[in-house]
């Protein structure tokens, strides 16, 4: 997780930087009075926070919806999808590998909107929100390869509290509730498009996003029960993901006036 601090703090550095420097240099454009609605396509980097230690980076991509309720605020829907990966070799000697589909509803604010001689060129918004997590993860031999835990095979089960099963087996896909944060910057390259840098934490209502429960380095039987259904919502850790990405958003109206 430092990694993805130190590139958050850095990240937050440039932002600052460029933004007091271009704002003393140029002349920015006029406001037009409009707020129109955008997509945002993006790919960045993840890495994966569970109970094995070092994550590793993996691209992802995804796209945004972004409905403005006032000048400031906004209503976003996110959806991402890739791959999380990560391993540690002592104790659980294993290397997780996670294919997900995440959706979500976030709240966006701009700091900035406050700012009239930034207003429209620049923006700078913190975000949260909640949605879901669609996923299958699988942790494999560290040195081997070959398969020790996994979430999702014939005798799985939906759960309301991660212990008792519920509906039939074999659900293939594993979804659960997943709490977003993050913290975006943009510039506009013109009156319909902004270029952006995004870093989001992902906090997960499960502890089996990395085939891992707490402490537990048991491996499956073939054929056998999968070790991670023991995950009790009140007493496991919360997993977490995150990513740092660039993307571009392409507004349905101009923004501003040249002057």
């Amino acid at each position: 997780m430092n990694v993805f601090l130190h590139a958050g703090f850095y990240f937050l550095l440039t932002i600052s930087a460029t933004i007091q420097g271009l704002a003393q240099t140029k002349p920015l454009p006029q406001p037009t009075g409009n707020h129109p609605a955008s997509l945002a396509i993006r790919v960045g980097l993840t890495q994966l926070y569970g109970d094995l230690k070092d994550p590793v980076s993996q691209f992802y991509g995804g796209a945004s919806l972004s409905i403005p309720i006032t000048k400031t605020i906004a209503v976003e829907l996110p959806v991402d999808g890739g791959e999380l990966q990560a391993q540690q070799e002592d104790f659980y000697h294993s290397i997780a590998k996670t294919r997900f589909i995440q959706v979500a509803a976030v709240g966006s604010v701009n700091v900035l909107e406050g700012f009239r001689e930034l207003n429209k060129v620049y923006e700078l918004r913190p975000y949260a929100g909640a949605g879901l997590i669609f996923f299958r993860a699988e942790a494999f031999d560290f040195k081997t390869g070959k398969l020790q835990r996994l979430t999702n095979n014939a005798g799985s089960h939906r759960s309301r509290d991660g212990i008792e099963a519920r509906g039939k087996a074999g659900v293939k896909r594993t979804h659960e509730l997943v709490y977003v944060m993050g913290l975006r910057g943009s510039t506009a390259l013109s009156r319909r498009m902004s270029i952006f840098c995004d870093v989001r934490l992902n906090i997960v209502r499960t502890d089996k996003l990395d085939a891992t429960l707490d402490n537990n380095n048991n491996v499956s039987v073939p054929g056998g029960p999968v070790f991670t259904e023991g995950n009790h919502y009140d007493s496991n850790t919360k997993d977490k993901w995150g990513y740092l990405c660039v993307g571009l958003n392409l507004y349905f109206g101009e923004r501003f006036k040249t002057n």
